[in-house]
């Protein structure tokens, strides 16, 4: 099954909680603390793999949720780090994070072996180990595991290929494809019958290229009509276009082809791509006449009457007598070659350019500060203090643990929340970190 989009819940693995222990040994009765740390909890990658070429995985599984950090244990041993989980998707999907509010494009996995991570394994809690000092010799606590991420992520994909097969149903495009590589799709005399790509791989003079067959277009595609424009998005990944124009929509009783009612199917196939996305119509177009054994030595004249109608034809096929075909696949070669380098240098149209999805960049220098952190006063009296450091420490703080709060209270005076508070707070209003409340235990 072809699917080109999917929805998923991503969650990394929560962190292992801290021991809190005691070094017991013959002749070190009092030892002091040897709890260690929890490990880290599993994160959650996306990985471009060129082996599969849809999403087809995440037809039925929707959540993916990593592997938890083990507990740490005496004698200062941190606990096991939960296992990574992988997720394999084609080239050419882009990954963009949902919330309830909007969503924001996290980047694409473009090349295989791609990796981009999605979902981080929260840190493993610190054993008492970790706090003892001169001046707390006993520490009798420790901390919880942090959870790990939870996200809603889109996956969109946009197929990758080198040479793309364009034009209106039944033109031949499923049997250009299945003569010019190993391809088989469904192909029959009947409208549509291509329902979802069909990729190929062409070998000409031991060098091989991508060639993808899309669904028939008709007027009215970019607004929904016939398939509508769910697959003219794979096509925007192309290097080079090849629009084939059908001889046997035309045919004329003198043996022929109506030269302007071609001419009118293409000018539609372009408006189509035109409306959808400019990026379709600034790419390299070869057009090719199909099928052109329906009408013989008339092939010559009818490309001179479409040239004057502004329609220069590259070169005439016939898929079904092999005619042109072995010329077609070596006059692609080096435009998709050429094309191919394009794209790897970071060339192209200023279109292309424009539309290319840069990866988003986060700075986590600033933000990983304790006292990196804002206080707000909601209309409705609640108080709310952000910041990523500080939710941290208070979702891992073991506020059933008197030691936890006494340090939970010191890292407040430190870093000066309490003293914010008091020109904010009137003392009886909710405040959160977070999610969690806090105002009990200030």
């Amino acid at each position: 099954m072809f699917l080109d989009e999917a929805t998923l819940e991503v969650k990394g693995g929560n962190g292992g909680r801290g021991c809190v222990s005691w070094r017991r040994e013959k002749y070190e009765p009092m030892g002091g603390p040897d709890g260690g740390n929890g490990g880290k909890g599993g994160d959650v990658f996306l990985v471009a793999d060129a082996n599969t070429d849809t999403l087809s995985d995440f037809s039925m599984r929707k959540r993916f949720e990593a592997e938890i950090g083990r507990f740490g244990m005496g004698k200062c041993q941190t606990g096991k780090e939960g296992k990574d989980i992988e997720l394999r998707v084609p080239p050419g999907t882009i990954v963009e994070v949902m919330s309830e509010s909007n969503s924001e494009v996290l980047g694409e996995l473009l090349s295989n072996g791609d990796r981009m991570l999605v979902a981080r394994g929260g840190r493993g809690g610190f054993g008492n180990a970790h706090f003892k000092s001169s001046t707390r010799q006993r520490p009798d606590f420790a901390e919880l595991g942090e959870p790990g991420e939870q996200k809603k992520i889109h996956l969109e994909l946009k197929l990758i290929a080198d040479a793309g097969i364009i034009g209106y149903p039944s033109v031949g495009k499923s049997t250009l494809i299945s003569v010019i590589s190993s391809a088989r799709p469904k192909i029959g005399d009947y409208p549509f019958t291509t329902l979802v790509p069909n990729l190929g791989v062409v070998t000409v003079s031991e060098r091989s290229y991508v060639v993808c067959d899309v669904p028939g277009l008709i007027e009215g595609a970019s607004e929904g009509k016939g398939l509508g424009d769910a697959f003219l998005k794979h096509i925007e990944r192309c290097g080079v276009l090849v629009h084939l124009l059908d001889c046997g929509r035309a045919l004329t009783e003198e043996g022929g082809a109506d030269a302007e009612i071609l001419a009118k199917d293409y000018r539609a196939i372009r408006h189509e791509l035109e409306v959808f996305s400019p990026t379709l119509c600034a790419k390299h177009e070869l057009i090719v006449l199909s099928k052109i054994d329906l009408i013989g030595e008339n092939v010559s004249a009818l490309e001179r009457e479409l040239k004057k109608l502004g329609v220069s034809v590259a070169m005439s096929i016939s898929s079904a007598t092999h005619i042109g075909i072995e010329e077609l696949k070596k006059t692609l070669l080096p435009i998709v070659l050429e094309e191919r380098r394009k794209r790897e240098e970071g060339e192209g149209s200023d279109v292309q350019a424009e539309q290319k999805i840069i990866p988003t960049l986060r700075p986590h220098l600033a933000s990983q500060r304790m006292g990196a952190y804002r206080i707000e006063l909601k209309v409705d009296g609640t108080v709310r203090i952000a910041g990523k450091r500080i939710e941290q420490f208070v979702v891992m703080t073991d506020f059933m643990n008197e030691g936890a709060v006494r340090r939970f209270r010191d890292v407040m005076d430190r870093i000066g929340v309490r003293r914010v508070l008091a020109s904010k707070w009137d003392g009886k209003s909710p405040v959160y970190v977070g999610s969690v409340r806090i105002d009990s235990f200030l």
